[in-house]
């Protein structure tokens, strides 16, 4: 994803994506930044799930960027009631939570993330096995939006609903390829990945291209992206792409999606050593 260089003396320059270019960053030789490449070995899906969704209200380097994404999730889904037979979520990574409001409104749900280690954490909630992830405080707060307190209830459907748990590659043209899902979706979530894993502007738009073709026509996409310099799991810290508010905004013009509706949370806060970024945006649209 980005370029480790050469190591000079007692630091190390690393070569950083800032609005689609490189940038120099160097760091002390205690440390590294770790990339999309090395997700497979280094990504600790407990580390993960415990720094940034123990709380409701997540991280407080967050911003408040969680309850905003169960919010326009719980508007998408409960206030205007998007809904169909088959719901598919791109780079799901170890979380359940982008299905506690779509899990009503659904027949299947597919689950799907490039690692399998992050595959591996989302069975074991589903299966209820020891040690699995607890999103209870996190389907409370959803719960609570709806105006109720039946959690038990929320997981049970959950579980009913999402049907599988995949291997997805956002870079390949069918990120889905060899799974037993052939004909497009309803609805197509994608949340916090195509900016984890692409390092340019080009490879984005593709990765957005790839994505979106598993959407049918007329069918819903919901995307949150949140550029960002760098983000911390356990005591690895990942390298991110700092694209711009208007590129973004332009990207779905490219992928065959029309009737963009965004939404912004600005980074106000003066944090920001475990998750660096200026801010989050949710982006509505429907297939051509």
């Amino acid at each position: 994803m980005y370029l480790v260089r050469s190591v000079l003396n007692r630091s190390r320059n690393i070569q950083i994506s800032v609005g689609g270019s490189l940038k120099t960053r160097t760091m002390s030789m205690e440390g590294r930044y770790y990339t999309a490449a090395d997700y497979h070995d280094h990504f600790n899906p407990n580390a993960y799930l415990n720094t940034y969704y123990s709380d409701p209200d997540g991280h407080p380097d967050d911003a408040g960027i969680l309850p905003f994404i169960m919010e326009q999730l719980h508007k998408l889904f409960y206030k205007e009631g998007v809904s169909g037979d088959r719901l598919i979520d791109i780079g799901s990574g170890p979380c359940v939570y982008s299905f506690v409001s779509a899990c009503n409104n659904f027949k299947e749900i597919i689950a799907s993330d490039y690692i399998e280690v992050n595959r591996k954490a989302t069975r074991q909630w589903l299966n209820k096995e020891p040690g699995c992830f607890n999103w209870k405080p996190i389907i409370e707060r959803v719960c609570s939006l709806e105006g109720h307190s039946n959690i038990e209830e929320r997981e049970k459907k959950m579980r009913e609903t999402i049907k599988d748990v995949i291997h997805c590659d956002v870079h390949q043209s069918n990120p889905i390829a060899g799974s037993p899902y052939k004909d497009p979706f309803d609805c197509v979530l994608t949340l916090c990945c195509l900016e984890s894993v692409s390092t340019t502007k080009e490879s984005y738009i593709q990765a957005l291209k790839n994505v979106t073709s598993l959407l049918k026509s007329g069918g819903t996409f919901f995307q949150f992206v949140q550029p960002f310099r760098s983000y911390t799991v356990g005591d690895k810290k990942f390298a991110g792409v700092l694209f711009d508010q208007k590129f973004l905004e332009d990207a779905p013009l490219q992928a065959s999606l029309t009737d963009m509706k965004f939404a912004i949370k600005r980074n106000t806060s003066d944090r920001g050593s475990t998750l660096e970024f200026e801010f989050g945006m949710t982006i509505v649209a429907k297939k051509i």
